[in-house]
């Protein structure tokens, strides 16, 4: 794993996955009125609500709205740090929409207020990052599933910096001395080979890989406008996930639509808040109402996609949106 991601062997902790280790990460702030802590609106449910809970239990919080694209701005990140800043927490890609942060123009703002930043990684693993050190922040979360592995396995990457300049690292728990008795507990070490595994073929073919998932992308995209051409995307044309696509179908309702294309996998949000009956955050977030993020679908393009698969599922939207619009 260390060598894989060009890390040192201290500084990667494993968990149970990115949620666990995005709360590992605000629990090494105290909550309190003299502890802030800034992130931004499109984050992760794991970490906006371990946010709130660190505002609940009395520490100071700032949530940065993002543009219509879903970007954050570095000048208002750097607007909202004070004295008593504590940590940034911007992540790295968006899962539903995603828009790729400017980590490196952030990066520059935190580290010239002495502020440490932490990313949530977990969509930019397989895809954008290789080397962790050459990613400029000081905490970095990150899960298997994301690249093809074991579910229930991630970690958590604390820069040899932000350990020494905190002198060590927060406990997450007490008991044994696993992970250098910072997250102590039997580790499920099938589930880390298989992350390993997961990794080592991740970097096998990227560049191809990602070149491939945008042409897909496109191709998926510009064969459903060729039938609607009011289809709208709510994802970045350009600094964007290879692998993502979040579109917008006025007047359609995406239950309704997903109900009648059972053959095709594709989502009205994250997976995450599958049970959760309200409109995207995130879509909320770069300016959309509830009807228009309700008529909003996330479709994925993976590793196993192939180009006829691709065709057919925007064959099967288009005509099931046509037949809806019909009646």
């Amino acid at each position: 794993m260390v060598r894989l991601l060009g890390c040192r062997p201290r500084e990667l902790f494993f968990t149970s996955g990115a949620t666990e280790a995005n709360n590992w990460v605000i629990s090494m702030v105290p909550a309190s009125p003299e502890h802030h802590i800034v992130t931004t609106s499109i984050e992760h449910k794991s970490m906006l609500d371990a946010c709130r809970a660190f505002q609940r239990g009395g520490g100071d919080l700032t949530v940065l709205p993002v543009d219509n694209n879903g970007f954050v701005s570095p000048g208002d990140v750097e607007r909202a740090i004070k004295p008593t800043t504590r940590l940034v927490s911007v992540m790295a890609a968006n899962n539903e929409i995603g828009s790729v942060q400017p980590i490196t123009d952030i990066a520059a703002v935190t580290a010239g207020a002495g502020v440490p930043l932490h990313s949530d990684a977990t969509q930019a693993i397989g895809y954008l990052i290789e080397d962790l050190t050459e990613f400029p922040a000081d905490l970095i979360s990150f899960s298997s599933h994301k690249l093809y592995g074991p579910k229930g396995i991630g970690a958590l990457y604390i820069s040899d910096k932000f350990q020494t300049s905190n002198k060590g690292v927060p406990s997450l728990l007490h008991g044994g001395g696993q992970e250098g008795g910072k997250r102590p507990g039997t580790q499920n070490l099938p589930a880390i080979v298989g992350f390993a595994k997961a990794l080592e073929l991740s970097r096998s073919g990227l560049t191809a890989e990602r070149s491939r998932v945008i042409q897909l992308k496109n191709m998926f995209l510009d064969l459903l406008r060729s039938h609607h051409p009011d289809i709208v995307a709510n994802s970045p044309e350009k600094l964007c996930l290879p692998n993502c696509l979040n579109i917008r179908i006025p007047g359609m309702d995406a239950g309704e639509l997903m109900s009648a294309v059972p053959q095709v996998a594709i989502s009205a949000g994250s997976a995450c808040n599958s049970n959760d009956q309200q409109p995207s955050h995130v879509l909320i977030a770069i300016g959309l109402s509830a009807d228009e993020a309700r008529s909003s679908l996330r479709i994925g393009f993976g590793r196993a996609t192939t180009p006829e698969e691709a065709s057919d599922a925007a064959m099967a939207i288009s005509a099931a949106v046509s037949r809806m619009r019909a009646s």
